[in-house]
């Protein structure tokens, strides 16, 4: 059987309103690298098999949030670029302008169609649902075992709707996934289980945390 640990990343700077970097630059804030240690313990407790692989994003954010465990099970992740989160507004664009300037942006791509780019520098929803489609088949393709996945939050939010809509049409209703993800965007190292099409929550943290605008 195959075991898949789907993990949004720890607190990171967009989370607590600080900083804005380029999505793949967030960084963790220090109460994010806590809930990462906090977290870390948790999988060494809970996950009695072996594990035979640990797979993070390219993002920033990922990475340091698997760090605490990979040195508890002195293991190299391994970076599969598709797990990223949907990077939908340009950076360029949004750097300098103001938090409520930011969320009518964001509002504002959601009423357009799957195959709308904010620009060259960022992916359409029609991207955003193949990338996860292609990585839940890439899990599929894996051998029997245990692996622990490092993602984030509108990631899971994605691979959830594509199982509860079974990659129908509904699938492509972005207003309709905008409204689903908001209502269960996993918190911050919020623990899924998947096995084949079934997933559960696992493991929730109860620190105070702020949503991404993006």
């Amino acid at each position: 059987m195959k075991k898949f640990y789907l993990i949004r990343h720890a607190q990171s700077e967009t989370n607590a309103g600080l900083a804005i970097r380029p999505n793949h630059a967030i960084n963790l804030t220090k109460l994010g690298n806590l809930q990462a240690l906090e977290l870390a313990q948790w999988l060494k407790n809970t996950i009695k098999e072996p594990i035979s692989d640990v797979f993070v994003s390219s993002y920033v954010r990922t990475q340091q949030t698997a760090k605490p465990f990979l040195g508890i099970i002195d293991k190299e992740a391994i970076v599969i670029d598709e797990l990223h989160e949907f990077n939908y507004l340009d950076f360029d664009r949004i750097k300098d302008l103001t938090v409520h300037e930011m969320v009518r942006l964001a509002d504002e791509f959601w009423t357009t169609n799957v195959n709308h780019k904010d620009s060259d520098a960022t992916e359409s929803f029609l991207q955003f649902i193949e990338r996860v489609r292609w990585v839940r088949n890439f899990f599929r393709s894996l051998p029997d075992g245990n692996y622990v996945v490092f993602t984030h939050g509108m990631w899971i939010g994605m691979l959830i709707w594509q199982i509860l809509h079974q990659d129908g049409p509904r699938m492509h209703n972005m207003a309709k996934f905008r409204a689903f993800e908001l209502a269960i965007r996993p918190k911050n190292c919020e623990v899924f289980i998947l096995t084949g099409d079934s997933i559960t929550k696992a493991y929730t943290k109860n620190d105070r945390q702020d949503g991404d605008i993006r």
